[in-house]
């Protein structure tokens, strides 16, 4: 029979859609087991980027927290030691406040002055407090990898607004 819409006759149109939709349903479901071993792959090195970003971020913001803190110790020597009976105790006390505590051992803070020439033990007005902290940076993700911690001395400084009848040194 020929002619248009027969039963026995294939329609060239139905078989050349058909055909694609199989092989195209073919290379999908074989592409979802290719993303997967794609993404296995990937996975573990995106992770530790994302986990070492967040890890330094944690680590630089104790940073920031830390230096700030010194730099208000190195003030409040600067400023407190001059008028009031303020001992050294209290610079270190104060800097460990404000580094929230823990970060910071106080009897590891260093409060010590200089002039033009270099350390003394009679600063003047206009002469320096250099306040100084050890800190320890350890990275929790970059132990898993063998990595340790990193030692760093934070140091801050101000001038004086006043001689120091006695200049309280302390500290490493």
């Amino acid at each position: 029979m020929t002619g248009f819409g027969g039963a026995d006759e294939i329609c060239p149109a139905t078989t050349l859609t058909v055909k694609p939709m199989r092989v195209m349903s073919r290379l999908v479901r074989s592409s979802r087991g290719q993303t997967l071993v794609e993404f296995a792959l990937i996975a573990p090195i995106m992770f530790i980027f994302l986990f070492g970003i967040i890890d330094f971020g944690m680590v630089l913001n104790r940073r920031i927290v830390i230096e700030h803190a010194i730099r208000e110790g190195s003030r409040y020597a600067s400023v407190h030691l001059t008028s009031e009976p303020s001992t050294c105790t209290d610079v270190q006390n104060r800097t460990a406040e404000r580094a929230g505590g823990s970060a910071i051992d106080p009897d590891e803070v260093g409060v010590h002055y200089f002039d033009e020439s270099g350390p003394t033990t009679s600063p003047a007005a206009g002469d320096t407090v250099r306040v100084t902290a050890p800190f320890e940076y350890s990275f929790p993700l970059m132990s898993v990898f063998g990595g340790g911690p990193i030692d760093v001395t934070i140091m801050g400084e101000s001038a004086l607004e006043g001689a120091v009848p006695s200049a309280p040194e302390c500290g490493p």
